[in-house]
């Protein structure tokens, strides 16, 4: 796990938990995601990273002046002084899946060696909702590094069907 994604937990669950009603984590959610659109601009994220933090907020305030809201204003704040503005990506995708869970279903992070076809994608779907036994909502992505098959995570739960993970399996009984 990187650094940014262990710094992101608590701040998307602290984010989550200020939020009161389904209204307030919509816009929230959609404060992330402008936040996370303007900090994937490299120079944007290497100038910001180089000043200090008031400095740093007080640009961006002239950069996207009414752009974003006082509580989007505060969360910069937060993040430039704790130095975890690099962690606003991540923060935006454990809030997401907060607002996923939170609705009855699970996060599906499904990993393959090549990409799916949408009848693929269904048919993958069905076997890890049966599999982990509810509903989930699927992320996919491709690693060719798996050489072959899938892997399937939800929560800390890991279905490993991949040619490399077999592989490995296949080492460890050789040794022993």
């Amino acid at each position: 796990m990187s650094v940014s994604k262990s710094f992101a937990k608590p701040y998307a669950k602290a984010l989550f938990e200020l939020a009161t009603d389904k209204i307030e984590r919509g816009l929230w959610l959609h404060r992330l995601q402008v936040l996370d659109r303007v900090f994937q601009e490299p120079a944007i994220l290497r100038a910001i990273t180089t000043m200090h933090p008031a400095d740093g907020l007080a640009w961006l305030k002239e950069i996207l002046g009414d752009g974003i809201d006082d509580p989007a204003y505060a969360l910069l704040a937060l993040l430039l002084e704790n130095r975890r503005l690099t962690s606003i990506g991540d923060i935006r995708v454990h809030f997401a899946d907060l607002m996923v869970e939170f609705h009855g279903f699970g996060v599906l992070r499904v990993t393959t060696a090549v990409a799916l076809g949408d009848a693929e994608r269904a048919e993958a779907l069905g076997v890890f909702e049966s599999l982990f036994k509810q509903k989930l909502i699927p992320h996919y992505r491709v690693d060719p590094l798996i050489r072959g098959g899938m892997m399937g995570q939800v929560d800390d739960l890991v279905y490993d069907g991949s040619l490399k993970g077999s592989l490995e399996k296949l080492r460890e009984n050789l040794i022993r």
